[in-house]
């Protein structure tokens, strides 16, 4: 009786697999191939390729939390960057913008095929997966204010305080407002120093050569950036001496001495939206994706996107 109900208990999931062949799955490709083809598309151009490709936008978003985020973050923090990403996605291409593949200009992304390359078969399989979680259950979301699609910035690390869009960028935006960051120890680029001989100074900023050790501070933002300084005979802005120095951010200080200047930078990019290392410190501390967004982009509104 025992080799008899083995034999039947085989027979019934042979069974079971031949109706799931025969049935089921069929009707869960077409339904993924409806899913894919309703889905909005989205055309980027490869810097490394140097060509265009056209991708699914859920596609892409997935390879811009790949880039941008580390993918150790909290689920909370990878659906807070998908739906930026999103967001941001469908901004330009509504404004007739193209996307790049280069954090310089716009998202960074890598494609499948490049992640799985660098993570490795074993690796790549759970951290897909949770990648693919964190667009699964925010598909489709964007914010938007006043019915629009918002620009939705965001940075590495604020050091404890976003800046205003009017400070970075000269225009006036409501959702892009100063606010607090206070949970991003963890970031690597919380706190860095760089030092600078006087001589590298002055080649590197076209300083004269006498009195180029005197340095002022002109004028900070309300987040605590440095929006004008004066070294020697120059004045520059915040961000110019921050792109000719190659500092993190414009929120630094400096201590001089005889031989040189060192600047003590906190946070890392322009600062202005989403901390992504700030997210991160949000999400351990229990608040949900939707409370982070609602933090780093106040008065905006969490909708399903119209295409």
């Amino acid at each position: 009786m025992q080799d008899g109900g083995d034999s039947l208990k085989g027979i019934m999931v042979l069974l079971l697999l031949w109706l799931f062949a025969l049935i089921i799955l069929p009707s869960l490709v077409v339904t993924t191939i409806e899913a894919l083809s309703s889905e909005p598309k989205i055309v980027v151009y490869n810097y490394k390729l140097q060509q265009e490709k056209e991708l699914n936008l859920e596609e892409y978003v997935t390879g811009v939390i790949a880039a941008e985020m580390p993918v150790s973050f909290p689920l909370a923090a990878l659906k807070s960057q998908a739906v930026a990403a999103r967001t941001y996605a469908l901004k330009k291409k509504s404004n007739g913008q193209r996307l790049t593949t280069t954090s310089r200009f716009d998202q960074a992304w890598l494609s499948k095929n490049e992640l799985l390359n660098s993570w490795q078969l074993d690796k790549f399989l759970l951290r897909w997966c949770k990648l693919a979680a964190a667009v699964d259950q925010t598909k489709g979301l964007v914010l938007t204010y006043n019915n629009q699609l918002i620009t939705a910035a965001y940075h590495s690390t604020s050091g404890g305080q976003t800046a205003d869009a009017v400070e970075v960028w000269g225009g006036d935006v409501p959702y892009l407002k100063s606010v607090s960051s206070y949970c991003e120890s963890n970031s690597p680029y919380y706190n860095q120093q760089q030092f600078f001989s006087w001589s590298q100074l002055a080649e590197k900023l076209d300083l004269l050569k006498d009195n180029y050790s005197q340095i002022k501070v002109l004028k900070y933002s309300s987040s605590g950036r440095i929006l004008k300084i004066r070294i020697a005979d120059k004045n520059f802005s915040g961000r110019d001496l921050r792109r000719k120095l190659g500092l993190n951010s414009t929120k630094f200080k400096f201590k001089t001495t005889k031989l040189g200047v060192r600047f003590i930078v906190d946070g890392f990019g322009h600062g202005v939206g989403m901390s992504q290392y700030g997210a991160q410190g949000l999400a351990e501390q229990g608040y949900n994706f939707k409370q982070i967004l609602n933090h780093y982009y106040p008065q905006t509104e969490l909708v399903i996107g119209k295409y």
